[in-house]
């Protein structure tokens, strides 16, 4: 059996935060290597596992393919473990919408590969179904094929976060859509929680000339938006009756509106949506406030800065 040290290697080329690994070989020698954005959790909830001593946990995100679709993209948060229990090396794999998979792994050359099953949850009520798969690829992008399912499955897990970071574009707002305004370098931040939910952070813009006069729209939070595969992104109705607006309106030099308002749901659907993008993310953000009869949609397609 290889070191450890070559187990992560490829992993840890690209290193930007410290942490330490123990080699398992003939010697004892601690090793400090460097893992981009990998928080140091090595319990979860695998702490009390049979496998073996929990080496480290990474989180990242999946691109699934099959007989009957190509490259979709299946969100954030999808966990690999891997084990160590003497010589011999485990790799389990949990994703909420893919289930849950066990492969025995070796590696050759900075590739990991390995044979195991993966279960996946059942449809429509049904029990979950176990099935053979097999696991292959860098640290950094593991494949994990099952032959038997929808005419070849090919679940790609890629370390890190697509969705992550802060996106700057330009945000086109329709009000009622009848009236179009634009504001150019706007910046959204998205994080990612340990659920694989995120959170949007949408910060001040101004928007010049509109029928209204001069208005800027405050920062807030939408937090905890799930992943939903219908819409392809991260979707959430957040209007609740707590979240608020800061809304400033100014027209022929004098303030027409400067206080908070509640998103509400009276007069249509309030809801985000956060879609990746092959530059980065679109944001579609719908909504109405206060006791405005009608809404306004906001669209974004912003580069991460």
């Amino acid at each position: 059996m290889k070191k450890i040290l070559f187990l992560f290697v490829s992993l840890f080329l690209t290193a930007t935060t410290m942490t330490t690994f123990t080699s398992c070989g003939d010697d004892d020698d601690a090793v400090s290597l460097v893992i981009p954005g990998l928080p140091d959790d090595k319990g979860g909830d695998d702490s009390g596992s049979d496998e073996g001593e929990l080496i480290h946990e990474f989180k990242g995100w999946l691109k699934v393919s099959t007989g009957y679709f190509q490259d979709s993209y299946y969100g954030e948060g999808a966990v690999i473990r891997v084990y160590k229990k003497g010589e011999t090396y485990t790799c389990k794999f949990h994703d909420n919408t893919w289930g849950d998979g066990r492969f025995d792994i070796t590696m050759e050359r900075g590739q990991v590969s390995g044979t195991g099953t993966l279960e996946m949850p059942g449809q429509h009520g049904r029990p979950a179904k176990s099935y053979e798969a097999t696991i292959s690829g860098p640290m950094t992008k593991i494949v994990i094929s099952v032959p038997s399912v929808m005419g070849g499955t090919e679940i790609t897990w890629n370390y890190g976060t697509r969705v992550g970071g802060t996106f700057t574009g330009t945000n086109n707002v329709s009000v009622g859509g009848m009236y179009n305004y634009s504001a150019e370098d706007v910046e959204q931040t998205v994080t990612v929680n340990p659920d694989g939910t995120v959170n949007l952070t949408i910060s001040e813009f101004s928007l010049s000339g509109t029928v209204m006069g001069d208005l800027t729209l405050g920062s807030y939070i939408i937090r905890d938006i799930p992943f939903n595969q219908q819409k392809g992104g991260f979707y959430k109705e957040y209007a609740d009756g707590t979240l608020t607006l800061h809304f400033k309106a100014v027209k022929d030099g004098e303030k027409t509106h400067d206080s908070y308002y509640v998103f509400n749901n009276n007069a249509t659907t309030t809801y985000i949506l956060i879609k990746p993008a092959e530059s980065g993310i679109t944001v579609e953000n719908k909504f109405s406030m206060g006791s405005m009869p009608f809404s306004i949609t906001a669209t974004m397609e912003g580069t991460k800065d």
